[in-house]
């Protein structure tokens, strides 16, 4: 198996067990965020709990000591008792008497006091008219613990004593006893009294009329012929039953009581609560049917929500981490991989390239220290390839050295003082055969006066001579090589220009890369060790320039060399 294939195994070999650790790691974080969400819900089911069975105890004391009230009253001018009760008493509403067969004998149905008898008599006409039964609807009674307390014990208290003061108060008049009567009433509530054959005959109703509940309370006679009561006033009731509600909770915890229709009738709490919030626990309350208590939490501030987040942001960071290292090392075992192939190729070109040049001196050589050309002519065309391919041999060298030394950043700059005009000249006398083998000619554009700077000569004729004998090299076709020079105050700029056959677009960059070479057919055909134009932006960079590729109209290529005047210090 190949390098690339054994590089691409190792990552998914990394990527698939930081998958597989990620996924355990959130499916833990989910588990304990429902684990919080269960304990928040547990807990607030337990206050509730406790605010419902404080209220249901609270409504079923005030219904006690109504019914207790009502038993305490003289038979003689029942009516008139009732109804000055009835203004005294701010839990009463309405009072009633009624008789079998009879019906509503007080008040008068047919000629009410008011517009709230009225209302009254029509509200509960189904009952009196013996067309609805007086007993409720039986729910099943679930066994409960003791509530918890949720609010201070003496202010439960004394509101419940209140209550049951209030709704013990018997009119002006009629004596007050502390008798407790366990055979008047019946409660069909979670605390009702223990039963008699006679108590079955009293009780309480709920009732809804107008979408709204109603609480009528009742004593019988022995012989069930005859009824009297009283409906509660419900606002006053509820208003007093508030204080049930926890008065200090955190900021991100309420409580409400939810009427009939799921709307709040009263709420402690911060939490901003709409009929589509979801409660963590709600409980209906038996004394008030259909009315419940709700417990919410902010969503927005939900601890099992910031555990997931902050533990899913953790678990992110450290997966994106690990896939981050392990994939910049495999990259970097494949930069390595790639470098190494890369010199692999580099080394048998300039072995090739090395291997041309002497071959060539050694064959001239060996001719002329043989005495076998006799020819002056021949003589001096075989000291000039001799000299060229010498020429040659030095520039690849020192590439190589140049190489070396910037790739282990020992490359040293002398600074002097330098008339760039009068080097560029003196490099391109000696290349004048190279040019003429190739059939191209080296236009100069000098500027006047020549320009001065203070840099390094064997860096720039470096650098000169692998970008002339780039052009000489792959632009041969185009005949034509030019170098441009000017300058302004700070910079001077070098182009050398061909009309050769250019550089592919998606290339242009890349051509600076050391070992690049284009795959084209003009480089297969050209030796060379694709680091001419690597080192000469190396040298470039050294000396507190660059070199780039220049944009041109028409064929060919331009490569600009950008200096500053003063040079690198």
């Amino acid at each position: 198996m190949d390098k690339p294939k054994l590089i691409i195994l190792a990552w998914l070999l990394l990527l698939v067990p930081t998958l597989l650790l990620g996924v355990g790691a959130l499916r833990l974080l989910q588990g304990e965020q429902e684990r919080l969400l269960s304990s928040a819900q547990a807990a607030a089911s337990d206050r509730v709990t406790a605010i419902a069975g404080n209220i249901d105890l609270a409504v079923a004391e005030v219904q006690e000591g109504l019914l207790e009230t009502i038993t305490q009253l003289p038979q003689g001018n029942l009516s008139a008792q009732l109804d000055s009760w009835q203004r005294e008493n701010p839990l009463v509403r309405n009072v009633f008497i009624w008789q079998r067969s009879v019906g509503l004998t007080f008040p008068n149905p047919e000629q009410p006091a008011s517009d709230e008898e009225a209302a009254f008599v029509r509200r509960y006409l189904p009952l009196f008219t013996d067309q609805s039964s007086w007993q409720s609807p039986r729910r099943d009674q679930q066994t409960k613990s003791p509530p918890a307390p949720i609010a201070s014990a003496n202010n439960i208290f004394n509101e419940r004593k209140e209550l049951r003061q209030l709704a013990k108060q018997a009119p002006t008049g009629v004596a007050q006893t502390n008798r407790y009567s366990t055979d008047l009433f019946a409660l069909e509530t979670e605390v009702a009294l223990p039963t008699t054959p006679q108590q079955e005959q009293n009780g309480w109703r709920s009732w809804y009329a107008d979408n709204q509940l109603h609480l009528l309370g009742w004593v019988a006679t022995s012989d069930g012929n005859r009824r009297y009561g009283v409906e509660i006033e419900m606002m006053a009731l509820l208003s007093r039953l508030l204080g049930n509600l926890p008065t200090q909770i955190s900021g991100d915890e309420t409580y409400a009581l939810l009427d009939g229709n799921g709307d709040i009738f009263h709420q402690v709490g911060n939490v901003e609560v709409v009929p589509q919030t979801i409660p963590l626990a709600d409980i209906p309350l038996v004394s008030l049917p259909h009315w419940q208590v709700g417990a919410y939490a902010d969503q927005s501030g939900d601890s099992g929500s910031g555990v997931m987040l902050i533990g899913s942001l953790l678990i992110g960071t450290f997966i994106l981490a690990i896939l981050l290292g392990g994939s910049l090392l495999l990259w970097q075992a494949y930069r390595n991989h790639r470098d190494a192939a890369q010199k692999t190729s580099f080394v048998s070109n300039v072995s090739h390239e090395l291997k041309t040049p002497l071959t060539t001196i050694r064959m001239y050589a060996e001719l002329l220290g043989e005495g076998k050309i006799t020819d002056n002519a021949k003589q001096q065309r075989y000291l000039q390839t001799i000299v060229k391919e010498s020429q040659r041999l030095t520039r690849l060298v020192g590439n190589v050295l140049d190489f070396s030394r910037l790739e282990q950043g020992r490359r040293s700059y002398q600074q002097q003082q330098l008339n760039l005009n009068l080097l560029v000249q003196e490099l391109s006398e000696p290349l004048q055969p190279h040019l003429s083998e190739a059939g191209m000619l080296l236009d100069l554009d000098l500027p006047t006066p020549p320009v001065e700077l203070h840099s390094d000569r064997d860096a720039l004729e470096q650098i000169i001579l692998n970008l002339i004998d780039n052009g000489i090299k792959y632009a041969a076709t185009g005949k034509r090589l030019q170098l441009e020079l000017d300058c302004n105050h700070d910079e001077i700029h070098l182009r050398i220009r061909d009309w050769g056959p250019g550089i592919p677009s998606e290339q242009k960059h890349k051509v600076f890369t050391k070992f690049h070479r284009i795959d084209n057919s003009l480089t297969a055909k050209q030796q060379g060790s694709g680091l001419g134009l690597s080192i000469a932006r190396q040298l470039a960079e050294g000396l507190g320039g660059s070199l780039s590729y220049c944009p041109v109209s028409g064929d060919g290529c331009c490569i600009e060399l950008i200096l500053p005047i003063t040079g690198r210090t």
